[in-house]
């Protein structure tokens, strides 16, 4: 009986996973920190793995967002700018005109400067484009998003709120900085 009541709870928890379409990924998983140096250059990167911040939203199928900074050597520093890195998955054809970005913490506007380029067919099987947009904010502007007590990015018209996991996970990030590795 004990085994059939623990299968009947696995298999419970089990069904839901197998539900969810292709290749999602949760919205918010165990974030990891990456660092790797790259003796030719004789720099070292700091990298938060992607996190999800959307699925299915408006005309995005997905937001994803990848800090990262480096610095020259292996001696860890604390960074004047992060590389603050937005993956998105448009459900159209091409990207829209409308190319302004902002972060919206605690009700404060904050635009910044961003290198982006296009990506082709970024789902397999499907006509859709995606966007990396890297956002050069400064570090106290990292400290501000981590520690808000609400925080937006806002796409088209479309705010993509970043939950407390997603800041949570932002503060984790800013931790190494301040500890410098």
């Amino acid at each position: 009986m004990r085994i059939l009541i623990l299968l009947i709870v696995m298999l419970a928890a089990t069904v839901p996973r197998l539900a969810q379409s292709g290749n999602e990924e949760p919205l918010v998983k165990d974030q990891k920190i990456e660092t790797s140096y790259d003796s030719g250059e004789g720099k070292t990167t700091v990298r938060m793995t992607r996190m999800q911040i959307s699925g299915e939203k408006g005309g995005y199928h997905s937001l994803h967002l990848a800090p990262a900074y480096s610095f020259p050597g292996q001696v860890p520093r604390t960074p004047e700018i992060i590389d603050f890195e937005l993956q998105t998955v448009v459900k159209a054809r091409k990207l829209k005109v409308d190319l302004y970005v902002l972060f919206i913490v605690d009700g404060e506007k904050i635009f910044l400067s961003s290198n982006r380029w296009g990506v082709k067919k970024p789902v397999p099987g499907q006509p859709w484009v995606g966007e990396h947009l890297v956002f050069r904010m400064p570090y106290e502007t990292l400290l501000k998003l981590a520690n808000a007590k609400q925080a937006s990015i806002r796409m088209d018209g479309i705010d993509f709120d970043l939950s407390e996991e997603h800041r949570s996970a932002l503060r984790s990030f800013a931790d190494i900085i301040a500890n410098k590795g």
